[in-house]
């Protein structure tokens, strides 16, 4: 029998895993956190929201 769909499942899992514990491009991981410097004007990036507590841009919070 042929399980070389197993096969990708397995490499398609392990490939999800993978590019989910990096972060976007101006992210930076810290503390487990993606975070950026807000800009000159005070902006976060798209996809991301200031919190006070970290004091910088935390993406997908």
């Amino acid at each position: 029998m042929n399980f070389s769909w197993f096969g990708i499942f397995v490499f398609a899992m392990i490939a999800a895993l993978v590019s989910a514990s990096t972060c976007p491009s101006p992210f930076k991981s810290e503390k487990g956190l993606c975070t950026a410097q807000r800009t000159i004007r005070g902006e976060c990036p798209s996809g991301s929201t200031y919190k006070i507590n970290v004091n910088a841009c935390v993406f997908g919070g």
